[in-house]
């Protein structure tokens, strides 16, 4: 648990939740679920047309994939940043899971929804993958950026075993060629493709997405009229001269004991808008944007509901305390967001932020000490020191300092002043390329000399395992880095697979490193092992950017 104020001060006992802001899962797993009998009645609201509904931007979430049009797979934009979070990201609320990139580009070129299915896992990371995978209804994406277009975001092998539980036994026998001249034949598995399968295999993604085939075709037993073709990354059917694949991902990620990952739980949507369920009785999360749909769960009154970026009318897809699914738009009412910091109250000397939850003021850096005040959502706050304290969360043990006597966890406060660049010092370089890396506002700044090109939140070394200040270069640079015990970057991690990203700048193990583990709302806080932390996009873009010999100035 979080260290927050206790269920009983200033909460009714029917809220659900307070806020939740960690992105990638929480709760249990959003399946539609009913009482078997059990009438809806009319307690539980639904949709009042003359009520005023709530703006929320528009969306073409749920709307049907438009036919797909043969295109050019091209590589995925290095460096390209959404204009604010979320922006570029689908959200679908059926199964409670974001797509943006690496994924989402290439995932809309070969087809969409309708070739490969929703999302059924947020971006995840698995020991041996080599990248970062997603799950899909129909297939796992896997991206590695070590490797260039279109082979960056590959489909992830199926197996042998899968293979074997799949292909009738006459299908599995090797041939040595084609037997006529509308035929491709595969060397390395002893496989042919031809139609039906070749023009969709060929349209649709080839052998990045779908690999090589790894069976002959063969007659589905239990489905009479039905043609199978397994790849080495997908299976395709063919119905009535209709090839699709099929949809094996949930079976895939329920035999190896996936769907209790969070990963695979309902997340939160990317950049989504925070709304307060206003409905004495309740207001029913639906399975769909339809009245007929199955009800997930009865939200009630004053539930936190985070509603998809992108989304507006009469149904809302979006989150609340682990469920996802669609609510009436008409109950939902705005809640106040996170305040952000205007520049002219901005002190870049301190840290400043406000509170992710109510929080408890602690007389000492420990849940044992007295509280001394309890701070609501959104309170302003001002750091004074980051220091070591009781470990709450395990690998966890860091406090802020808000005043004399004063202490709250690290966790419940997040950073909210401006994301610009600060006055580097006085011997800051002057021309070329370089890094300005602002320790007390957790920043780094890209510059081109005197000019800033870009700036971002970061996470350096928490109390203990400060980022050392001083003036580096960039030293040794890997794509895709494993981490093991010991390494500055592994943190508490015995082994700590697919760091991405990771440029090293001093010969301690220091580095600049995608960190999988931070998120658009834990970003901006120091606690790292000394590492500076970025998420996916920054570190892609000072990927691109940046170079062996690199200057590195890290500061207060």
């Amino acid at each position: 648990m979080s260290e927050k104020t206790s269920p009983d001060r200033g909460a009714s006992r029917f809220r659900i939740a307070r806020r939740r802001f960690l992105a990638l899962a929480a709760g249990a797993i959003g399946a539609s679920w009913r009482r078997p009998g059990e009438p809806f009645g009319v307690a539980a609201q639904e949709i009042a047309p003359t009520v005023t509904v709530p703006q929320i931007v528009p969306s073409s979430q749920g709307q049907n994939q438009e036919q797909f049009q043969e295109q050019q797979i091209v590589p995925i934009a290095v460096g390209t940043v959404p204009a604010s979070p979320g922006a570029g990201t689908l959200y679908f609320a059926e199964t409670g899971h974001n797509l943006a990139e690496p994924f989402g580009s290439r995932w809309q070129q070969a087809g969409g929804e309708a070739v490969f299915g929703a999302p059924l896992s947020e971006e995840r990371y698995a020991s041996g993958a080599g990248g970062v995978l997603q799950s899909f209804a129909k297939l796992v994406l896997l991206y590695d950026p070590v490797q260039t277009a279109p082979f960056d975001v590959r489909g992830q092998p199926l197996g042998k075993a899968v293979w074997a539980e799949m292909i009738a036994a006459d299908a599995a026998q090797t041939v040595t060629g084609c037997m006529g001249a509308s035929c491709q034949f595969f060397p390395e598995t002893g496989h042919t493709l031809g139609e039906p399968f070749a023009a969709f295999w060929n349209e649709r993604g080839g052998m990045a997405l779908f690999g090589p085939p790894v069976s002959e075709p063969f007659d589905d037993p239990d489905a009479p009229g039905t043609k199978v073709q397994v790849f080495e990354s997908a299976v395709m059917e063919s119905r009535s001269g209709t090839v699709s694949l099929r949809p094996v991902g949930r079976d895939l990620a329920e035999r190896d004991g996936l769907l209790g990952d969070p990963a695979f739980l309902p997340a939160p949507p990317t950049g989504g808008s925070t709304f307060l369920v206003k409905a004495s009785d309740g207001l029913r999360l639906r399975a769909a944007p339809d009245l007929e749909a199955s009800m997930v769960a009865v939200l009630p009154d004053n539930t936190e509901f985070i509603a998809a970026a992108g989304s507006s009318g009469e149904w809302a897809p979006g989150y609340a305390d682990g469920l996802s699914g669609w609510v009436s738009a008409t109950y939902l009412s705005e809640r106040a967001p996170l305040p952000q910091l205007q520049v002219a109250d901005w002190d870049p000397l301190v840290w400043q932020g406000a509170t992710l939850e109510e929080t408890n003021v602690r007389r000492e850096p420990t849940t044992k000490a007295r509280i001394v005040e309890t701070l609501d959502y959104a309170a302003p706050v001002t750091v004074s020191a980051w220091l070591k304290g009781e470990e709450v969360h395990e690998g966890a043990d860091m406090w802020a300092q808000i005043g004399n006597d004063r202490f709250v966890y690290s966790r419940n406060v997040g950073r909210n002043a401006p994301v610009l660049p600060t006055v580097p010092p006085v011997d800051a370089p002057t021309w070329g390329k370089w890094i300005d890396i602002n320790l007390i506002q957790q920043l780094l700044t890209a510059y081109d000399g005197s000019s800033p090109v870009r700036t971002i939140e970061i996470t350096t070394g928490m109390a203990g395992w400060e980022t050392p200040p001083g003036f580096y270069a960039i030293l040794h640079r890997v794509a895709n880095e494993t981490m093991t015990s010991g390494a500055i970057g592994a943190e508490n991690h015995y082994r700590l697979d697919d760091v991405l990203f990771t440029q090293y700048f001093t010969d301690r193990g220091h580095a600049l490193h995608f960190a999988w583990w931070r998120t658009k709302e834990t970003i901006g806080r120091p606690g790292s092992h000394g590492c500076v932390n970025l998420l996916l996009d920054d570190a892609r873009f000072f990927w691109d950017w940046a170079e062996l010999g690199t200057p590195v100035y890290v500061h207060d």
